[in-house]
């Protein structure tokens, strides 16, 4: 699969699920929180990361378009492909867009939307504590996380 294709295919299933586009990242905000998308492309293959960045707004008053290494939570997207979960979609090996519609919509059900209300993301770190170690420690502390 091109570049250019895929970025289309992501774009639109965004789009489609609530996101908006602002420069060459993807937001989707209530009023607690922002959850910014960006993807990075590998430096040795043809392979592109979805990275997330969750943003409490009453820590962060006044970033108004923060981008995914702002988060104060930070994780990425795992897409399954034949049969295994990867956090790098290699396009060389994708022919399908609903490879990659139904890892977005999954991980934006599972991630994202929850993440928008504080309690959300309280449930979310306590039902995926590895998050824990991509979260700020002021976000610790603002959300009563003791680790």
């Amino acid at each position: 699969m091109g570049r250019k294709e895929f970025k289309k295919i992501v774009n639109d299933c965004l789009l489609a699920n609530g996101f908006s586009k602002k420069g060459k990242y993807y937001y989707k905000e209530s009023p607690e929180v922002i959850c910014c998308l960006g993807l990075q492309k590998s430096n040795y293959s043809n392979c592109y990361y979805v990275n997330v960045g969750i943003v409490i707004k009453e820590i962060n008053k006044g970033l108004e378009l923060p981008r995914d290494v702002d988060g104060d939570i930070r994780c990425r997207f795992y897409f399954k492909v034949e049969g295994k979960e990867v956090d790098c979609l290699d396009l060389d090996r994708i022919n399908e867009s609903s490879v990659i519609v139904s890892s977005l919509e999954a991980n934006i059900s599972e991630i994202i939307n929850p993440s928008l209300e504080l309690e959300g993301l309280k449930e979310l770190l306590k039902k995926k504590p590895v998050l824990l170690y991509q979260t700020t420690i002021n976000a610790k502390q603002y959300l009563g996380i003791d680790e």
